[in-house]
């Protein structure tokens, strides 16, 4: 028995020396691989993260049944991926390509109104080429070229697919100068003016200043007075080039610097300006030309309109049918009234650039009775509404029109509490604005005026002016204007008046509206308390999930939402905007705490509400824009069609 025991002991010891079982050993191991995976999926950036639910999305996405889902999807993946996969992204591409080829395919001669596949396909189309237009202008102009091209019979003018196609060019402009050069060139050939020219040609600026010189010499070559006259396009595109003003004289003394100004210009600062000085003076000259033969309407037409409109279109020549073409002379004046109107918003132009043509403009102007245009006077007001002061806008407000006046006053009141002036912002709106009006201003006053002393009586403050306000939702945007005041210096008290609003957020929506002003509280929470957001969401989500359920029990009765069983992603009803709102706001808050976001974005039953959100998400992380549905109009029904959510 002694021996025995001394065995055990020996064998005891030999294991504690060598190690454990071999069971224990697996099991040890076990435990620290997926030790090792946690911590390798705590420590993955929020991109890597986002790739990995990138996946899960487009692995969800093919069992869904409407391919206008899985094909948005695939377009949406495919611009995502483009820097990270390539090769990856071109398949995805082209999986989208084939999609709308065959629902371009499923064409319904009595489907007149376009409201079946073929209204998604084109839509998609359109989405698909200009998307990948951006990432491969090659690979875009064969889709363009292999996919069958829209029926005759869905919605679609005659000029849409042209427009479509010098979209491209236009898109294409910044990854392939020498080819939207090309195009643009061949559009001058045949006398054709769009709008993408000058998309073209401030690209080039950006891209390859020598090409983009060459196009402007051979452009003023055409936009001759005579040109401009009997060529609609060619009267626009003009005053497209026009109104941004000449391009800034850059001088710079070495090539890094002028890197630098390109890469300004690429981001948007001088796209606009597509001219040089002398060429914006030649172009100016030839236009002032052109807008100078404009002789009155003979028929005694809206001469301020001209014949066909603001926008010079021949509707209706002197009394004529609206289905009679217009003569020649016809058209050259109704394109010499629509280069005058344009000359008229342009005056200080005028005066800088060609001052010895100014007079004979404003006489013209006079002649034709369009000395008081007031699309001229409105495009004025919105200047001065951007860049004015409190003082500028109430003197403009003294002298503009009768019917601009209100406004005017009450962007200068709304102007004097941005300046912190409460004083005078009760003056005006106590002077000038009608009751309701006057009301707003002065609640808004006094909310920035209580919140910014940020005194111990400020809760009493608070609640004092929302005992004012009837609805729940002005309640809580009083709130959240309190909290955007205080948040930075006192964000303790931010989220105690928060806390206050916390109540409508909990509760059941009754509308579209209420939902949003709820999404803003929630949005408020996540710059202070991202958690208290997360908890707060789940009440929206989970209402959806009813609504949604509502509206797939009453589809084909009260409403006509869904599809085949499935929520169309592009449907564009208040429904998916709901959606797409709460989406946006995880996207946001996914920048704090990505793995809450993903599993918020989970609580959705349906797949396709939970693949839009993640979609959303993984475009914020990811930084990049995301390809906005658009609403082709099956949204139709009880539900209508309500705001996109607040970001």
């Amino acid at each position: 028995m002694k021996a025995k025991d001394s065995a055990a002991s020996i064998l005891i010891g030999l294991a504690v020396l060598f190690g454990a079982s071999p069971v224990n050993k697996a099991q040890e191991s076990s435990n620290q691989q997926q030790t090792t995976g946690r911590q390798q999926k705590e420590k993955s950036t929020p991109e890597e993260k986002a790739v990995l639910l990138l996946d899960q999305v487009i692995a969800d996405a093919a069992a869904l049944r409407l391919s206008e889902n899985r094909i948005f999807i695939q377009i949406s993946a495919g611009d995502l991926l483009w820097d990270r996969d390539e090769a990856r992204a071109r398949n995805l591409f082209s999986q989208a390509a084939a999609g709308v080829a065959e629902l371009l395919q499923k064409n319904d001669p009595n489907d007149r109104q376009g409201f079946g596949p073929v209204r998604s396909a084109i839509q998609l189309r359109q989405e698909l080429l200009l998307t990948v237009a951006k990432r491969d202008a090659t690979m875009a102009y064969q889709f363009l070229q292999q996919m069958p091209t829209p029926p005759s019979n869905g919605p679609r003018r005659p000029d849409q697919e042209e427009a479509l196609e010098q979209n491209l060019v236009a898109l294409i402009a910044s990854k392939d100068p020498a080819m939207a050069l090309k195009s643009a060139q061949d559009w001058l050939d045949k006398s054709q003016y769009p709008a993408a020219i000058a998309k073209v040609l401030g690209q080039l600026q950006v891209k390859d200043p020598e090409s983009a010189a060459k196009l402007t010499t051979q452009l003023l070559k055409r936009l001759q007075s005579d040109e401009l006259l009997s060529k609609q396009d060619a009267a626009r595109l003009s005053l497209t080039l026009l109104r941004p003003g000449p391009r800034p004289d850059k001088k710079s003394k070495d090539n890094s610097q002028s890197a630098k100004a390109a890469d300004g210009a690429q981001a948007g600062g001088n796209l606009d300006q597509m001219l040089v000085e002398s060429s914006f003076r030649d172009l100016m000259d030839a236009v002032i030309a052109a807008a100078l033969r404009a002789t009155p309407d003979p028929a005694g037409a809206n001469t301020a309109r001209g014949p066909g409109g603001f926008r010079g279109r021949p509707n209706n020549f002197g009394g004529q049918p609206a289905n009679t073409p217009p003569t020649d002379a016809q058209m050259e004046q109704s394109n010499a009234r629509t280069l005058l109107m344009g000359l008229q918003q342009m005056l200080p132009q005028v005066d800088q650039y060609v001052p010895d043509r100014g007079a004979a403009v404003r006489q013209k102007l006079n002649e034709l009775g369009m000395g008081n245009n007031p699309r001229a006077a409105f495009a004025q007001m919105n200047a001065l509404m951007q860049k004015g002061t409190a003082d500028s806008l109430a003197a403009a407000a003294g002298m503009a029109p009768q019917g601009m006046q209100a406004r005017l006053y009450q962007q200068a009141a709304l102007k004097a509490l941005d300046e912190g002036n409460t004083d005078r912002a009760r003056q005006i709106a106590s002077e000038h604005l009608d009751s309701t009006a006057r009301s707003g201003v002065l609640q808004t006053a006094d909310v920035k005026q209580a919140a910014r002393s940020a005194g111990p009586k400020l809760l009493e403050d608070v609640r004092r002016n929302l005992s004012r306000v009837q609805s729940e939702e002005e309640r809580a945007r009083l709130l959240l204007q309190f909290v955007n005041v205080i948040r930075t210096d006192n964000p303790k008290l931010a989220l105690q008046l928060l806390d206050e609003a916390r109540s409508f957020v909990t509760r059941r929506a009754n509308s579209f509206v209420q939902f949003e002003a709820q999404l803003s509280i929630i949005d408020a929470y996540a710059g202070l308390d991202p958690a208290r957001s997360f908890e707060l969401m789940e009440p929206g989500i989970n209402q959806i999930n009813e609504l949604l359920a509502a509206a797939a029990v009453l589809n084909g009765f009260e409403v006509n939402i869904f599809k085949d069983g499935e929520l169309p992603i592009q449907n564009g009803s208040t429904l998916t905007k709901m959606v797409t709102s709460c989406g946006e706001q995880l996207a946001a808050l996914a920048e704090k705490n990505f793995e809450q976001a993903q599993m918020t974005a989970d609580r959705f039953l349906l797949p396709e509400p939970r693949i839009m959100v993640k979609l959303a998400i993984v475009t914020e992380v990811l930084g990049e824009d995301a390809i906005q549905p658009m609403d082709n109009g099956n949204g139709r029904g009880g539900f209508g069609r309500g705001r996109r959510g607040q970001q």
